[in-house]
Parts: C-alpha cells; structure tokens; sequence
C-alpha cells in the first residue's frame, strides 16, 4: 500500500490529525461518524489498545515508533473491522448506545457548514489548539486542514476562502 497517494508524507501524527480534521467536519455537517466511534471502540474491545490510549500510541509502541509500519497496522487493523459479519458488529458495545451503524444507509448533511478558516479563527478565539489536535505539531495541523477538507469536498463543498488564504500565505 502506499500511504504517500494519501497523505503525501506519511506519518502517525499527520494521520491522526487528518482524522480529527474529517471528524470534526463530518460533525459540523451534522453527520457525524459512528461507524469511526464504533472502529475506537473495537480497537479497545480487540485488544489493539488499552481504555484511555490512543490507536497511535498503542501501535508506535508495539512496532518500536517504525511509523509506516504502525501506520500499515492501523489500517490493516481498520480492513479488519470492515470486514466483520453483521452479527460480529452487532454484539459490540457501542459507545453512545444504539444500533450498529449500517456503511449502506446514506447519511444526510445539515444545511450548515463551517469553512476551514472558521475552525482556524475559532481555535485562536479559544486560545485552546490543542483541544482540536492534540500535540501541538505542524504535521498534525496540516493533516487535521486537510482532513477537514476532504471532507468538505466529498460533501460537495468548496472552500474558496481556504484557497484565497493559502494563495495568500505563500506569496508573503
């Protein structure tokens, strides 16, 4: 597999901060991800991380902090759990309660979003970056920006200000 089609430069911290980014904007368009919350918990219930510990956390310390090979488990851990049987699914312990999440049914998005720059400007406002990102790293922000940007491009959204701003950033 090649994570740098995905990601370009591959990393744990990019990877995690790419999935915090496409949650919090699959959750501001009213989406959520439950079939991810569900993914969190399997990884717990299977053993691959204890309560409290982060899938990067757990897999960098399995694999001696090799990144591309924690980086390959955890996906080959993610194929795992789309692989289950319904009934497998179903007799997990769901987080917030609730059926199994089903991948065929569409979600629907809410008629609201928030662009990049929103998220940006309201984490200054807040003073509190790492409540969104965790670690405070360059990596985990570039991920997070363009996890959320998937996200509003696979919902169909363009963000031109976002555009507008990195045009901006590397003329000065």
């Amino acid at each position: 597999m090649d994570l740098e089609l995905f990601e370009g430069q591959p990393g744990v911290s990019r990877t995690v901060g790419f999935t915090m980014g496409y949650l919090e904007c699959s959750g501001d368009l009213g989406v959520g991800d439950r079939e991810h919350s569900a993914f969190d918990s399997w990884l717990q219930e299977a053993g691959k991380t204890l309560p409290g510990q982060g899938w990067w956390s757990a897999f960098l310390q399995k694999f001696d902090s090799d990144e591309r090979t924690a980086l390959r488990a955890y996906v080959a851990a993610a194929a795992e759990f789309r692989a289950l049987s319904p009934s497998a699914l179903a007799s997990l312990t769901w987080r917030y309660g609730g059926s199994p999440p089903d991948p065929a049914v569409p979600r629907t998005l809410a008629a609201t979003s928030r662009a990049v720059l929103d998220v940006l400007l309201e984490m200054r406002r807040m003073g509190r970056i790492l409540m969104y990102i965790g670690e405070a790293r360059v990596e985990r922000m570039a991920g997070y920006i363009d996890g959320y940007r998937l996200c509003l491009s696979l919902a169909g959204l363009r963000d031109e200000e976002y555009l507008r701003f990195e045009r901006w950033l590397q003329d000065t």
